[in-house]
């Protein structure tokens, strides 16, 4: 089970990872917003380091565009990797916590 304290930190380490700013944003709403804006620019310009950075957090390319595939109506690409992303990082905390 997630807690809200989980969530923050699993968002926080993967703006870390990525190499986004994370002072200019009060809270999570606007960083979860900023991460799946960033997200959404790589898909436009940068797909190859978009890949690069799904790698490094360990989503797995066939999960992420399955999910794309089934969320393609309901949100932006942008939203729905930067929510695998925050799963995968909550799955890496629970794993350190144990």
């Amino acid at each position: 089970m997630k807690t809200k304290d989980q969530y923050t930190k699993a968002l926080l380490w993967s703006h870390k990872i990525i190499g986004l700013e994370i002072h200019a944003y009060s809270n999570t709403d606007q960083l979860m917003k900023a991460l799946a804006a960033y997200l959404n620019e790589l898909i436009a310009h940068d797909f190859n380091k978009l890949i690069t950075i799904l790698y490094r957090i360990d989503v797995s390319q066939k999960k992420a565009m399955s999910t794309l595939k089934a969320q393609a109506n309901q949100e932006t690409p942008g939203e729905t990797l930067a929510k695998l992303i925050i799963e995968r990082q909550l799955q890496k905390l629970k794993f350190r916590e144990n």
